[in-house]
């Protein structure tokens, strides 16, 4: 490495700016680094500058006593990234490197700006390692800036909430629909906003029943009725995967309607001899009170552990060999999404198969269990507390109509039997 200039706090943070010459890139530079030096371990952390260059131009930016205007505004840009870096590492009284990071990339801001609000729950998302909803919000970020891009010729560096009023959103749901959006997306990129504004609390809220109604849209019914079930059940899959993804289905419809992420994320200490128990990963840190769910074990659910599960059977082994203890948090995400996208794909064809129209996935086992178990007469406070639900309007949504049409017939005609 090339270390040209050393900068020291007054604590015990060492910082300097080096070229990292150990490996060249694609394009034959060397990205540019800020090293800040730990004394009390003795550990160096590397940030990158965003500049990459070769030995050459390095030495006529911060070398050459006269640079060209260029270079010298590389240099000046460079030296007041590494002035403000020295400004925060000397705020820090006990510095170690973690404290410097999250002081350093916490993003800027006014509280009172929703894009600054949106970086901030992104950046607390990410210290949470939750994948799925940090994509949630960029997703629901992007669009408003995609919308007031289109509608103002421009994205403004700010979007303060007081001017997020009614008819603002009343014009988003417009330019959403009119892109061909439907009304539940508009929904789902909206609750996020909706979040943002009970965090920061301002003066305004355009939201509820007398502002601003986030759609809520209907979801097509999403459950098998008992028939369907026992024709997808002694259906004969055409292959290897179509069968693989035939029985994860019935394990997620029978151990109540568990998810594949809470699938994959099964450990060996929560199988008994007759039953699991586990707790929903959606949920672990979104709720007070930690729901335990306790599913008992049919021959089937068995048959699935002993035919899939893998071979390393240690209390905090994954019972089946998608996830492994040697992988981040990001690598296990897009393992899960890999495994569900799989299994979906193959249902899809299995359920054509069988003779199905529908595009039956992994989220109609869960629908079915709901169903069935209500048609079963099972309360729906049952029903709630197997799916993992705090709030029973959450089961309800769930719960597909629970008579068939012919029963609806049946009592419909029996309505003027008063006898």
């Amino acid at each position: 490495m090339i270390d040209n200039k050393r900068v020291k706090s007054e604590k015990r943070a060492i910082l300097s700016l080096i070229l990292d010459v150990r490996r060249k890139k694609s394009d034959g530079l060397y990205p540019l680094k800020i090293r800040v030096y730990d004394t009390s371990v003795q550990k160096n952390r590397y940030y990158g500058t965003g500049y990459d260059m070769d030995l050459s131009t390095y030495k006529k930016v911060f070398e050459s006593p006269k640079p060209k205007r260029n270079e010298r505004e590389i240099r000046e840009e460079i030296e007041e990234l590494l002035y403000e870096y020295k400004i925060v590492a000397q705020s820090i009284e006990n510095f170690t490197h973690d404290i410097f990071e999250e002081k350093l990339f916490k993003p800027k801001g006014e509280p009172q700006d929703a894009f600054y609000q949106y970086n901030i729950k992104i950046e607390d998302l990410k210290s949470q390692h939750k994948l799925g909803s940090i994509s949630c919000y960029k997703s629901s970020f992007n669009s408003l800036k995609s919308f007031l891009s289109e509608t103002r010729s421009r994205v403004p560096k700010q979007l303060h909430f007081s001017e997020i009023t009614p008819k603002f959103l009343q014009r988003y749901e417009k330019w959403m629909l009119d892109k061909g959006k439907s009304r539940s997306t508009v929904g789902i990129y909206l609750r996020p906003l909706r979040h943002l504004f009970n965090v920061a609390k301002p003066s305004n809220y355009p939201f509820g029943k007398d502002g601003y109604v986030i759609p809520k849209g209907r979801n097509k019914k999403k459950a098998i009725n008992k028939e369907g079930l026992k024709l997808l059940f002694e259906t004969q899959p055409e292959n290897e995967f179509q069968q693989k993804a035939k029985d994860f289905w019935f394990f997620s419809y029978l151990c109540k309607g568990m998810n594949m992420k809470d699938i994959l994320y099964l450990k060996w200490e929560q199988v008994k001899p007759n039953h699991l128990e586990f707790v929903r990963e959606k949920t672990k840190t979104t709720t007070d009170e930690v729901i335990v769910i306790r599913v008992p074990l049919t021959d089937f659910s068995k048959g699935v552990i002993e035919k899939y599960s893998s071979n390393q059977r240690a209390k905090n082994d994954y019972i089946f060999p998608v996830l492994n203890h040697s992988m981040n948090e990001e690598e296990k995400f897009k393992a899960k999404q890999n495994f569900t996208r799989l299994v979906n794909q193959h249902m899809k064809r299995f359920a054509k198969h069988a003779g199905f129209t529908e595009d039956i996935s992994t989220y109609w086992a869960r629908h079915s269990f709901a169903t069935m178990a209500i048609r079963k007469n099972a309360s729906i406070e049952y029903v709630g507390e197997s799916l993992g639900h705090a709030d029973i309007r959450t089961t309800k949504s769930y719960i597909d109509s629970i008579m068939d049409e012919e029963s609806e017939q049946k009592l419909i005609e029996g309505m003027m039997d008063f006898d």
